[in-house]
């Protein structure tokens, strides 16, 4: 059983009639006489769509303020939508183009979760649950990779048949807020495409999925296990980039709202000795304006681990 559900699509305002196009996630000089005359919005300028730089790794992601004593000047947009019209015109686009010039967009169609379920993989008792999302990329105004990143606030615990448990990932013990989800079973990028590069004025359904487990042991450290729980919140970010081989002028910015979805499932084994969900909730994926516009992070859930699991 799939859950479905209409979702509400994010409304972008539209750019005034005499205001030239700026795309996000590139790089613009800014005019050297608006710097020297002041801008107000400079002293925010993260907060109006604009940062100095935007740099990701698995390990974190962080934004670095303009600096505006370089030579020449120049900030990369992370979000139109946020730009004033006075520090919109400190910008200097690299051609004029009208202000009609269309954007890349991203169309959440649907979202759902699969069903959680225990399988048998290597011969390992596996709890898995899968979001999946129906996606409609068009990059109208310019070509461009598409690729999503995974937030997740998470604590799985090992319970022992004595009474006893242990803590396999703890992310809130780190201080750091949510942190990279990176699963254990494939190569790891900060950002994962999930499609090929896209020329401009191409447009594809795409469906995504990507599952999260949890291997269940019969032991651990020398003491039967009884029962394995997993408490976890994530928010994905679908997020574009021009060149990604070019950091220099292009950085990762987001082409959707955050998606939140979660889940709280209780494996144990039945009386026949299989291992079977007991217990479940789950947060079905949802668009969010709570959720950071811009994912930051400071660890990932890999260096979160338990020494118990290492």
């Amino acid at each position: 059983m799939n859950y479905i559900f209409p979702l509400p699509q994010p409304v972008r305002p539209k750019q005034s009639g005499n205001e030239t196009a700026i795309f996000p996630g590139h790089r613009y000089p800014l005019r050297p006489e608006a710097i020297a005359n002041g801008t107000p919005e400079l002293a925010h300028a993260f907060q109006n769509g604009l940062v100095g730089a935007y740099r990701i790794s698995q390990d974190k992601a962080e934004v670095e303020a303009l600096d505006l004593n370089a030579q020449p000047s120049q900030g990369f947009v992370w979000d139109t939508a946020l730009l004033t019209p006075p520090l919109r015109r400190l910008l200097v686009p690299d051609q004029e183009r009208p202000c009609s010039a269309p954007n890349n967009r991203l169309t959440l169609i649907d979202a759902r979760l699969d069903v959680p379920s225990v399988e048998m993989e290597h011969n390992t008792p596996t709890l898995t649950v899968t979001p999946r999302f129906e996606l409609e990329w068009d990059t109208e105004a310019y070509a461009s990779q598409l690729g999503v990143v995974r937030l997740v606030e998470s604590l799985r615990v090992v319970h022992f048949e004595d009474g006893e448990s242990t803590v396999l990932l703890d992310t809130e013990a780190a201080g750091v807020g949510p942190v990279l989800y990176l699963s254990q079973a494939v190569d790891q990028q900060a950002v994962i495409p999930i499609c090929a590069f896209q020329a401009q004025a191409q447009q594809q359904c795409i469906e995504y999925g990507s599952a999260v487990t949890q291997l269940i042991p019969a032991e651990l450290a020398g003491k039967a296990v009884s029962s394995v729980s997993v408490l976890e919140k994530y928010t994905v970010y679908f997020m574009q980039n021009a060149a990604p081989d070019q950091p220099d002028r292009y950085i990762w910015v987001p082409v959707h709202l955050p998606v939140v979805w979660g889940w709280s499932i209780r494996v144990q084994q039945r009386y026949d000795g299989v291992w079977d969900i007991f217990r479940k909730k789950l947060i079905m994926p949802m668009p969010s304006t709570e959720a950071p516009a811009l994912p930051l992070w400071q660890s990932n859930s890999l260096r979160c681990l338990s020494l118990a699991v290492m």
